[in-house]
């Protein structure tokens, strides 16, 4: 497992997939260099969401590309449509908050119920790696992670009907 200790370690590591997300998305009024500076800034946050930095590889893997795709279909909208359209994102970015909150007390309801194990395997599934890609980053087989994942949907059963 690799070990970063800085930003500059991280995105040194991950060079290689932040210029190949980038080559994949240039064009069509996205240049390739804006896209480049795009997935680092996406790296740097999403390198700050990462709860676990064993599961960084994959957690980058799996939303680089979108942050970057996303980056892309900004710029080629704002060339399209001018300065208009960065109102409408700022209006888009004030009702995320509103899911963020809900988002908040979920995790407080994991917390109090599950066990680290179980909230770093719960987690893992909300971030969307499999339960192949989670078997394999924690050693285990694939059906154990399934019993295991088995075991926390009782739990948050049982959570749920109480609550209710």
């Amino acid at each position: 497992m690799a070990d970063f200790r800085t930003m500059e370690d991280i995105a040194e590591k991950f060079t290689p997939l932040v210029l190949s997300v980038a080559k994949r998305y240039q064009g069509r009024g996205a240049d390739f260099e804006d896209l480049v500076q795009e997935g680092y800034l996406a790296l740097i946050i999403l390198a700050g969401k990462c709860r676990d930095m064993k599961w960084l590889p994959l957690f980058l893997k799996k939303r680089l590309p979108a942050a970057v795709r996303d980056a892309a279909s900004r710029m080629r909208r704002f060339r399209a449509d001018g300065e208009e359209l960065l109102l409408e994102e700022i209006e888009e970015t004030q009702g995320a908050e509103d899911e963020k909150y809900g988002e908040a007390e979920l995790r407080e309801m994991l917390f109090r119920a599950l066990s680290q194990e179980e909230l770093d395997m719960t987690q893992a599934l909300m971030e969307g790696f499999t339960q192949k890609e989670i078997a394999e980053t924690l050693g285990i087989s694939q059906q154990a992670v399934a019993a295991r994942l088995k075991k926390i949907r009782h739990k948050l059963k049982e959570l749920i009907d109480a609550a209710s």
